[in-house]
């Protein structure tokens, strides 16, 4: 009963942690698949200081979506994401569903490019109580105050893409 309880909750964090931190979710995504995903997003990262050989796979599955495969190192246990990017105002930010949950949150990610092979990830804050009924009320929410300085975590994610 305890051991089942512990999987449960353990299910339940890595449904609500993407990479690290726990940014901002929603029942709906920012917007339809649209922007086109970036030849060089596709491939494998790994995350600037990362002992544990954590791996991501970025697979091309659209052109305007894909698939993110997280394999811990210590385990090799994977978790799959459908993901997306949506720009608004010139900010791309990634939206992310545990892959095959049709009712999944999607988690977001302000993507900052820094050269071909680094991106960082910023993720949206959880401290956000709205809640929005369409696609278009999140994403004007996320224009009138993306500048602000709480909108977004301090713990910002670096990634290299090795491969």
């Amino acid at each position: 009963m305890i051991r089942s309880k512990i999987l449960w909750l353990a299910g339940i964090c890595i449904s609500a942690i993407l990479f690290m931190g726990c940014p901002y979710s929603s029942s709906i995504a920012l917007s339809d698949p649209s922007y086109k995903i970036s030849d060089n997003l596709i491939g494998t990262w790994e995350l600037s200081g990362n002992s544990d050989g954590d791996k991501f796979e970025v697979k091309r599955t659209s052109g305007t979506t894909v698939e993110i495969i997280k394999t811990m190192g210590y385990d090799q246990s994977q978790t799959t994401f459908d993901a997306h990017i949506t720009d608004i105002a010139g900010t791309l930010f990634l939206n992310a569903r545990e892959g095959g949950d049709e009712y999944g949150s999607y988690y977001f990610y302000k993507i900052e490019k820094d050269g071909e092979y680094k991106i960082r990830l910023i993720p949206v804050t959880s401290y956000i109580r709205e809640t929005f009924e369409t696609a278009e009320e999140m994403r004007n929410f996320f224009e009138s105050n993306m500048q602000n300085s709480y909108f977004f975590t301090t713990e910002d994610e670096l990634y290299y893409k090795i491969k």
